[in-house]
């Protein structure tokens, strides 16, 4: 059966379920507030893995099982609009529940918290397909060629797609692509998927010559399985381009010639502009250069992790011109973008639309003032001193605060430190992206104006009683040379950290 008739079937569905009681919540600082349990056994509504919390894990579960990928879990506890009915409804209300910064262990049935709108996307208008909010379904193809072909080792397509939109061998962070993009989101972008293979006809160095020959094995590959995929399903928000989608070619015994050209990059579709299949054209593409084996999984879903984060409008961070390619250095430096680990920064994130209005806070005026600011590896928490913008004026150049911890897509990569760390940001916009992005003709070099730099790079995160001035490496503006020498009278002292927040004070 395929997906779109099992969701149906599903949502028609009826299931027997236990009658439902609200329970004053024992475990709430006010007694008064009360949980939704089941009466006879007390389970917690959504813990569908059964481990007492609501996370990341019930979201990809529940969604496997609607997409017919998996039976496993207490699914009868996904029933959260209380209709004895199990749908994408149900779906829809346990993200919005997560995605609400609620308690972790005890969600109340019903309850909504007061938020601010979100801010829109700053780079939905440059991005070529990918949007940064709302449900995409991505397209993984593995080529093969005459001459080449995958290890018997690669992963079949089935292992594949619980390795990337399932639960996969990996523990968090790298579960899956779907649920590392859930927690970077703030349960704003949700992810699945499929994965399909195919075999060009002729060998793999006919299809690697010149820039834009990608597009030469794509054309091949997408009307040979037109007849397999019906492609616009894959366009998810309607504007006549597929969602995301990605081309990977075997490379396990290829020469050096090959790995050379078929490096992991995101492209722009441009040689075949009028080419479409089922009414759907193709704005941009992956090539992934990690293989489908057990041992380079991880790797595998880091690389893509990171494509698609091009996909999605956002530039690399990094250095193209030196030999020292790093864009920001150290633990403290540590980003999706620059070096392809760990979890995107809250500048990133606000790039994408994936903050809300009173999540974002802003130094205004002069004097002093002090913000509390909460760890944005869990919520949507950052604070921003204005350079050359006002408050509110996120494409502009400003400084930006965010404080993160060991948790969340940050688990697994700082191996003692966390704090506070601040980004000298130019988001200034050209005519199709930032306008000093790494390619672009106002770029002056790695030693210039950047998108994006560490504040005392290379020197690890800020704590509780460290204090930042003129004087500390990238704590200054830009001039018309591009240098950072202006001082912008900004001083930041850095207060208590407890509790998930900490107190930043700002003097100007």
């Amino acid at each position: 059966m395929n997906t779109i008739k099992r969701i149906a079937a599903l949502m028609t569905a009826a299931f027997t379920l236990s009658p439902a009681v609200r329970i004053p919540g024992s475990h709430a600082e006010d007694a008064e507030t009360e949980y939704f349990f089941y009466e006879d056994t007390g389970y917690l509504a959504g813990d569908v893995n059964n481990n007492s919390v609501l996370d990341i894990s019930d979201v990809v579960m529940y969604q496997n099982w609607l997409l017919g990928r998996s039976n496993e879990g207490y699914i009868y506890r996904a029933d959260l609009v209380h209709d004895a009915v199990l749908d994408i409804y149900d779906l829809v209300k346990l993200r919005k529940m997560l995605a609400g910064s609620l308690p972790t262990e005890w969600i109340e049935r019903g309850s909504e918290i007061p938020q601010g709108e979100y801010l829109p996307s700053v780079v939905a208008p440059f991005s070529s397909s990918t949007p940064s909010k709302g449900d995409v379904k991505m397209l993984c193809i593995y080529v093969d060629f005459a001459d080449a072909k995958y290890l018997d080792t690669a992963y079949t397509n089935e292992q594949l797609e619980q390795e990337l939109f399932g639960q996969g061998r990996e523990q968090a962070p790298y579960e899956s692509v779907t649920a590392w993009y859930e927690r970077a989101s703030y349960g704003n972008l949700h992810i699945s998927g499929d994965v399909y293979r195919y075999t060009c006809s002729g060998n793999m160095a006919d299809y690697s010559y010149g820039q834009y020959e990608y597009e030469t094995m794509a054309k091949e590959v997408l009307a040979g399985l037109d007849g397999q995929i019906d492609f616009s399903d894959y366009d998810g928000d309607g504007d006549g381009y597929i969602d995301c989608i990605s081309f990977t070619v075997p490379l396990d015994n290829a020469s050096d010639d090959m790995k050379q050209y078929w490096y992991g990059c995101t492209g722009t579709w441009y040689k075949n502009p009028g080419f479409t299949v089922d009414g759907t054209k193709v704005g941009s593409y992956i090539i992934m250069d990690v293989m489908p084996n057990k041992s380079d999984m991880r790797y595998l879903k880091q690389t893509l992790i990171h494509e698609m984060g091009h996909s999605i409008g956002l530039p690399d961070y990094y250095k193209y011109d030196s030999s020292d390619y790093e864009g920001m250095h150290g633990e403290a430096g540590y980003e999706r973008m620059d070096d392809s680990i760990g979890d995107f920064c809250s500048f990133s994130k606000l790039m994408y639309g994936w903050l809300r209005e009173d999540e974002v806070q802003s130094y205004s005026g002069s004097g002093t003032q002090t913000f509390e600011i909460s760890d944005a590896s869990s919520v949507g928490s950052c604070l921003v001193l204005p350079i050359t913008g006002e408050p509110g004026d996120y494409t502009s150049e400003y400084f930006l605060v965010e404080y993160i911890t060991r948790t969340g897509n940050n688990a697994d990569i700082y191996s003692y430190d966390e704090g506070v760390r601040v980004f000298h940001v130019q988001a200034e916009l050209g005519y199709d992206g930032f306008k000093y992005n790494n390619f672009s003709d106002y770029y002056m070099g790695d030693e210039k104006i950047r998108v994006l730099r560490l504040v005392n790079d290379n020197n690890g995160f800020y704590h509780t009683g460290d204090s930042i001035s003129y004087g500390t490496s990238n704590f200054a503006a830009y001039d018309s040379n591009g240098d950072q020498t202006i001082n912008t009278g900004y001083t930041i002292n850095i207060g208590e950290i407890s509790g998930g927040k900490c107190s930043i004070t700002v003097s100007r």
